[in-house]
């Protein structure tokens, strides 16, 4: 669904309308696919994905376009608010014109609009985008560091009701623990290894590593096969609190590794006191 939004007038002093793709959309796929065809094959699978079928989540491609052709985009995978905002890109001809700080002012308003709660992004340090990122209300999540947050209360807010204390289900890992597995691996939580099988070292964003893995995650179901990650999900808030997976080990073929991380509140239901450590 096709929602337009508002006018933009670039620096060129050219109007050109803002408008928002609201997954999925037939209508739109292929314009928006094409406009971010440059991305690598897990990217351009998960765009495919979340603008063709039916996946559960609150999926927003913020676009500038001339007449229905787009140019510039910002694209927001959301689960009830909380979300990954990706994608930022503008054609190099339409470039330093201002496009992108406009689109993105237009996904806030409407974020806020929505009754957003949270949003993730990975950036460079210190870059252009951060500091449009930062004008737009995202702070870093640590010193010089290209993960950024934004929270429509505050972190500590968000933090206490997020990962309150609740009943919890173990879950095969599906789409919708995409968006929402960011806040506890980005989150300011005990723990270095959070994801070995994934890359996941320290405050690191899910946003990337997760889209090998639900592809592969798919495959197995669609074939009759256990599923080789879960997530520990609160009922209420719908947050993953806990994870466990296994992957191949790089290394040797004939073993894995297996990756056990839960949100410090939660180690009694995602594993035994050891796995503390």
């Amino acid at each position: 669904m096709y929602q337009p939004l508002d006018r933009i007038t670039l620096k060129s002093g050219e109007a050109v309308q803002a408008g928002v793709v609201q997954g999925p959309d037939l209508d739109w796929a292929e314009r928006v696919e094409t406009l971010l065809g440059h991305k690598g094959p897990s990217w351009r699978w998960g765009n495919e994905q979340v603008l063709r079928t039916q996946t559960g989540l609150d999926v927003f491609f913020y676009l500038l376009h001339r007449d229905g052709d787009p140019f510039a985009n910002i694209m927001t995978i959301e689960y009830r608010g909380v979300g990954l905002l990706g994608h930022v890109y503008t054609r190099p001809e339409d470039r330093r014109q201002g496009a992108a700080m406009q689109l993105m002012a237009c996904l806030m308003e409407h974020f806020r609009q929505r009754g957003g709660q949270a949003l993730f992004l990975g950036t460079g340090y210190d870059t252009p985008p951060y500091h449009i990122y930062r004008a737009n209300g995202f702070a870093g999540v640590e010193p010089e560091s290209g993960y950024m947050d934004y929270y429509s209360t505050s972190q500590e807010e968000f933090d206490r009701d997020y990962f309150a204390p609740g009943s919890t289900a173990i879950e095969p890992v599906g789409w919708l623990h995409w968006p929402v597995s960011i806040p506890l691996f980005l989150g300011d939580f005990p723990g270095v290894v959070r994801g070995a099988g994934l890359g996941v070292w320290g405050r690191r964003s899910t946003e990337g590593p997760l889209l090998p893995l639900l592809q592969d995650c798919l495959e197995r179901d669609a074939s009759g096969l256990p599923p080789r990650a879960l997530a520990l999900v609160q009922q209420e808030t719908r947050a993953v609190v806990g994870w466990a997976m296994w992957s191949d080990h790089p290394l040797w073929p004939d073993a894995c590794l297996v990756d056990l991380y839960c949100h410090l509140d939660f180690w009694e239901e995602g594993g035994p006191p050891c796995s503390r450590r």
